[in-house]
């Protein structure tokens, strides 16, 4: 079956008075019906941008996007005219967007705002859009829905605004959902509360979720896959069982080793990952992550990294942890094996203080 989304050496450019910003440098991912797909990674490392990028929402100027293509059931959206790609956005593609009081409208009702993408895409009366507007809101479990659809959006508390953004995400039943750091400016119990409506949602309406956060946590119990991104680019993917138990990239164990756990004593320090993000204006051709990096070798200062795939311990013992020479046996096409995407030079340890469980992760 082919993905629902495949997104193939996606560049965005900031063209500045400084110079240019590769925000987004040669990505390329693909998501399938009904997965929902992690993106991790440091401010700045490019999450926002491919999302942004996917539904051309990029401001021009000075964003422009280079060049890729992004196939969505069959069709390069970066082809498409304006109209197209509005008709689009919001009825197959919707998004959840990080703050939801720079989205909702401070002078509109939330009724109103909810009728908007029903009447627009799908045709609905107002009295008919009203009534969905309130089975949407019955859905993210806010109550007095009659009442509450009269409401702006200042009288909402920050956990309830963003189940109005996720039912406006809903209202038409997309087949894919972009959640930009949903979670971000809540307290850690509506964290909780949001991420289960969206992984329950997901399960009832199997609609695809693409979740972008800085935190791994977040995605632990969340994701099928993930993506780590830094410096534009695409770091390292796996699965989210293979990612936790075996990262491979020094960046991902940087982000590992920083996140407290509930086995460590209290007097265990944190391992912080030394160092900035890069300067986006600065970046050659070598890793980004050079600079930050304990395995940094020659090599990685000369030359990116190619994405190579690493064959995983699986039901027919292809990789073995712990004997380097085993790491990279070949694989024929057809064979089980779960795929573990590398950008690396260097042969990192296995073993690593990094290495734990994703059921150990608490978000």
């Amino acid at each position: 079956m082919p993905p629902l989304l495949e997104v193939r050496n996606l560049k965005t450019h900031f063209f500045t008075r400084d110079g240019v910003v590769k925000a987004v440098d040669d990505v390329s991912f693909t998501i399938d019906k009904g997965e929902t797909l992690g993106v991790v990674g440091e401010s700045g490392s490019g999450k926002s941008i491919t999302a942004l990028s996917i539904l051309r929402l990029i401001p021009t100027p000075p964003g422009k996007i280079v060049s890729g293509e992004i196939f969505f059931e069959g069709r390069d959206l970066l082809k498409l005219s304006d109209k197209e790609i509005r008709k689009i956005r919001g009825k197959e593609i919707a998004m959840i967007f990080q703050d939801p009081m720079t989205s909702l409208n401070p002078v509109l009702t939330i009724g109103r705002q909810l009728a908007e993408p029903l009447t627009t895409h799908l045709g609905l009366t107002n009295e008919q859009a009203r009534k969905e507007s309130e089975d949407l809101l019955k859905m993210v479990g806010i109550p007095n829905v009659a009442d509450r659809l009269k409401s702006y959006p200042h009288h909402f508390s920050g956990g309830m605004r963003q189940r109005v953004m996720i039912a406006m995400a809903l209202a038409c039943r997309p087949k894919l959902i972009i959640a930009d750091e949903p979670t971000t400016a809540l307290d850690v119990t509506i964290q909780a509360q949001i991420l289960e409506l969206l992984n329950k949602l997901r399960l009832e309406t199997g609609t695809a979720v693409m979740l972008i956060t800085h935190a791994l946590g977040v995605v632990a119990g969340m994701a099928n896959r993930i993506h780590v991104m830094y410096g534009g680019h695409v770091m390292e993917s796996a699965t989210t069982e293979e990612l936790f138990a075996n990262p491979r990239l020094p960046y991902t164990m940087g982000l590992l080793k920083s996140i407290p756990r509930l086995d460590e004593s209290r007097h265990d320090k944190l391992q912080p990952i030394k160092g900035s993000p890069p300067d986006l204006l600065e970046i050659g051709n070598s890793c980004p992550f050079v600079p930050r990096c304990d395995y940094a070798m020659d090599v990685c200062t000369k030359s990116f990294p190619t994405i190579r795939v690493v064959p995983t311990e699986n039901t027919l013992g292809i990789y073995i942890p712990g004997k380097p020479g085993n790491q990279m046996v070949e694989v024929s096409e057809g064979e089980d094996y779960e795929q573990h995407l590398l950008a690396c030079h260097a042969e990192v340890k296995m073993g690593d203080p990094a290495t734990v469980d994703a059921g150990e992760i608490v978000a």
